[in-house]
């Protein structure tokens, strides 16, 4: 009975498993596809309309567009390599093992720093006091998005040290090689400033700014520009709100568990959510393009760059003179 019993479970976990793998990849094929085209719009309509000089929640978006481009094309394409085909580089090359996750992080969070940037400046700009409205200045923008890059930069030189690609019973593992800090990046670093942290923050911003927009006179105020980026923020709270709260529940029920002792089929379960849910959080950075497009005046900045970007390339082609040949002396 127990073989039996044994067969059962091992193939009940390789049909999930199966299920699993399909899904996610399925998934990250979505997000890598939309997130990249929806980046490089983003960039085109941002340098064509050039507001990032001038308004500093552009200038958050603007610089975000790059990082979650990255994102998408460095850590997700080598996850889905990992995960679906079993091609994971990290156990091959000892130098992208130590510095993939690494440069991963740092992009991961500078784009959640300026996404919180994003809703303080979002509540700023609509604040009833001009006093408040007269702190959210391009110069002071351009200083905490260096400030940002700089600090998540040196936050990450650990990391490049104590990551490393060991042997441990003849089988490769690119694994965090100091426990103290392998604890901190577990604990801290993955469940608090990837995820708790930007949710309360944005939560608490959004909810400010919705209330603020409420207000007749205040909306007034404001000028066009001002409320498209206030309402491009709102609708990127939203989708970091979608994608990042069930992650940070599966990474909250991880902790909890951690020391919990279960089967081998409720374990292989909870991995595969897990894997599933690492995937899922990719969203923000493949989002914030389709979140922009909810703004008329954004989809209306779009159409218009792109036929300029459409017409230049139309006017620096090249036609042959093909009348040259069918003249007569």
């Amino acid at each position: 009975m127990s073989s039996s019993n044994n067969t059962s479970i091992t193939s009940a976990i390789i049909q999930l498993q199966s299920a699993f793998r399909y899904s996610s990849l399925i998934l990250g094929f979505v997000l890598l596809i939309v997130g990249v085209l929806g980046d490089i719009l983003n960039i085109i309509v941002f340098i064509k309309v050039r507001n990032y000089k001038h308004n500093a929640c552009s200038l958050y978006m603007f610089v975000r567009t790059f990082i979650d481009l990255y994102i998408l094309l460095a850590g997700l394409t080598t996850r889905m390599l990992a995960t679906g085909f079993q091609m994971d580089f990290t156990l091959i090359n000892r130098i992208w093992c130590k510095t993939r996750l690494g440069l991963s992080n740092i992009n991961s969070e500078s784009t959640y720093t300026l996404i919180c940037l994003q809703a303080i400046d979002a509540f700023m700009c609509s604040s009833p006091s001009a006093g408040v409205r007269q702190k959210s200045n391009i110069r002071i923008a351009r200083y905490l998005v260096i400030g940002t890059l700089c600090f998540w930069c040196i936050h990450e030189i650990p990391y490049f040290i104590f990551q490393d690609l060991v042997i441990v019973g003849g089988t490769p593992i690119c694994i965090t090689t100091n426990t103290i800090y392998a604890q901190y990046r577990s604990y801290f670093t993955a469940l608090c400033i990837n995820t708790i942290i930007p949710i309360i923050v944005v939560s608490i911003f959004g909810f400010l700014t919705v209330r603020h927009m409420k207000t007749i006179a205040v909306t007034r105020t404001l000028s066009s520009l001002t409320r498209q980026t206030i309402s491009m923020a709102l609708f990127q709270i939203f989708a970091v709100l979608v994608f990042n709260v069930p992650y940070a529940a599966s990474l909250i029920y991880q902790v909890i568990t951690a020391n919990v002792v279960t089967d081998t089929y409720r374990r292989a379960v909870e991995q595969l959510i897990a894997s599933f849910a690492a995937t899922y959080s990719y969203g923000p950075y493949a989002s914030s393009f389709y979140c922009y497009c909810l703004s008329k005046r954004f989809r209306n900045q779009l159409m218009v760059s792109v036929k300029e970007v459409v017409g230049g390339i139309r006017t620096n082609q090249v036609f042959p003179n093909t009348q040259r040949s069918g003249t007569r002396t």
